[in-house]
């Protein structure tokens, strides 16, 4: 019976990745989707499985076949991830994808030539897969960090299923452990269906109307009565996104708010969500998604903390990643400059990048 379940749980995975990943086009998720795919035929390879559906498999061949899958497996997993992080383009992650792929397939051709046992055979496969699932875990935990729900139990599950394949070679056989984490194993894939599908379901509210009154493009303020101006249309049409140091105190906001700070994390009250100055990264992607879904300005302040927590130059790459999605998407983008923060030279490339907001 677990067989059945497991087989149509990894199945259930694969249609609601590849469903996201129609809806978003977002290349992380069809790389999960493509690795979700072959942990699907991981299970129909599976001796038990085979047996239960009635088919007698061959033995020797089913574990390359299974060897390989696992590498397969384990690369898209990695590629998901690397996405996430987007460090695709940059050398490092190229490098850590060629090394994972050729390492393990020329592993699997040398153990099969050498004509080692199915153990050793499996062996380097499944740690692979397992540390391809925990880092992708590790990648989903912090990318959910703004996001409290069970689509949590996703990144849970895959580094739960990634522990178990880690230590595959310790307790396959044990054969009074290797019973329980095959049970443990099924709970974990459980759970990453639970966190898959309200991943795939969620939804980012879109803005109640259009704002009309603002230029569009990408500017710098001195004025912190012009943002005031512009959080008070925000709040007027419930469109905009805010990125501050601090949150309006006297305000319920209408329109998401990131409140930069390493006091607390997630959720704080609605649309008030704390996310840490150093996590600038996963920051970019949240506010595309709010562009994506219709939101057409972003108003940053306290650039010059995360200019303190980053460096002057991963904040700026932050703030044109930030610039290029926001005139990309016919939106406006507002940073909130204090010039007495920076040197000229910083000062210079700010200003060359962004014109004087008139409002």
């Amino acid at each position: 019976m677990i067989e059945v379940v497991n087989l149509i749980t990894r199945l259930a995975m694969w249609g609601l990745a590849t469903y996201k990943w129609a809806k978003n086009r977002k290349s992380e998720m069809l790389f999960m989707s493509i690795a979700l795919w072959f942990d699907f035929l991981g299970a129909i390879s599976q001796k038990r499985i085979l047996e239960a559906l009635g088919w007698t498999p061959n033995i020797e061949a089913l574990t390359v076949v299974m060897s390989l899958m696992a590498v397969v497996e384990g690369m898209f997993f990695l590629l998901a991830s690397l996405s996430f992080l987007d460090v695709l383009r940059k050398f490092f992650g190229q490098l850590i994808l060629l090394l994972v792929s050729t390492s393990g397939i020329t592993y699997v051709v040398l153990a099969t030539l050498a004509g080692l046992g199915d153990f050793y055979i499996m062996a380097y496969p499944l740690v692979l897969l397992g540390v391809s699932l925990i880092f992708l875990g590790y990648v989903l935990f912090k990318e959910s960090i703004w996001k409290e729900s069970t689509a949590i139990l996703f990144p849970a599950g895959a580094i739960l299923l990634g522990a178990i394949n880690v230590t595959f070679p310790v307790t396959h056989e044990i054969k009074t452990i290797s019973s329980y984490l095959y049970g443990i194993g099924a709970l974990a894939r459980f759970m990453m269906l639970v966190g898959i599908t309200t991943y795939s379901f969620l939804t980012i509210k879109p803005p109640e109307m259009p704002i009309i009154k603002i230029p569009r493009g990408a500017f710098y303020t001195t004025s912190k009565d012009t943002v005031e101006r512009l959080i008070n249309i925000m709040q007027e049409t419930g469109n905009g996104v805010l990125i501050t140091r601090d949150p309006p105190k006297d305000l319920r906001p209408l329109f998401p708010v990131f409140w930069v700070t390493k006091a607390v994390k997630g959720q704080v009250s609605d649309n008030i969500i704390a996310v840490s100055p150093t996590d600038i990264g996963i920051l970019v992607d949240i506010v595309k998604k709010y562009l994506d879904s219709g939101h057409s300005s972003v108003v940053l302040e306290g650039f010059e903390y995360l200019v303190l927590e980053n460096g002057f130059e991963s904040a700026l790459k932050f703030l044109l990643s930030l610039k290029d999605f926001a005139i990309s998407q016919g939106g406006t983008l507002v940073l909130l400059l204090e010039p007495r923060a920076f040197s000229e030279k910083q000062l210079k490339i700010i200003q060359r990048e962004f014109e004087e907001f008139e409002f």
